[in-house]
């Protein structure tokens, strides 16, 4: 990596939920063996010296980085309900449009081995599918509150 003074230093968090870092660099300096240093002026106000790896990116001075990213986390609760034969997941997620919830279903076939799992897995795929549609379709319904046309929304 090579940065000027000026240039901008994001890093990627190694968290999920957490959002990336960004700076300004106010210093580059040599950190040995080649590699380079640099002060960070973080846009929460403190500073610090990064050695870079490869979760950073550098931004020149003065790009035009677009509009500001918001990240946010959501939750999505699963609850599972099984017996040797049986499986359900609700998976239940709330939004500022509301609360909505995902049921899916697996059923062991008699002649097959009890292995747990594998319901599971396929309960909760489709309650995450159930789930998907019902947001898919509260976005097309606040979308149509706003279009006076036909909508046909782009997979």
């Amino acid at each position: 990596m090579c940065a000027q003074v000026g240039d901008r230093l994001t890093v990627r968090s190694r968290r999920v939920g957490q959002s990336a870092q960004e700076g300004e660099i106010v210093e580059v300096s040599s950190g040995g063996a080649g590699r380079e240093r640099y002060r960070v002026r973080w846009s929460d106000g403190r500073e610090s010296v990064v050695f870079p790896g490869s979760d950073a990116t550098i931004a020149p001075a003065g790009e035009d980085r677009g509009p500001a990213l918001e990240t946010r986390t959501v939750a999505v609760d699963l609850r599972l309900e099984e017996d040797s034969d049986h499986c359900e997941a609700r998976a239940t997620m709330a939004t500022a449009a509301g609360t909505f919830e995902g049921i899916g279903r697996a059923r062991r076939n008699p002649v097959d081995p009890v292995v747990p799992m594998i319901g599971e897995e396929l309960a909760i795929a489709r309650s995450l599918a159930h789930l998907a549609t019902q947001l898919e379709e509260a976005a097309n319904r606040v979308i149509a509150t706003h279009e006076t046309r036909p909508l046909h929304l782009i997979p």
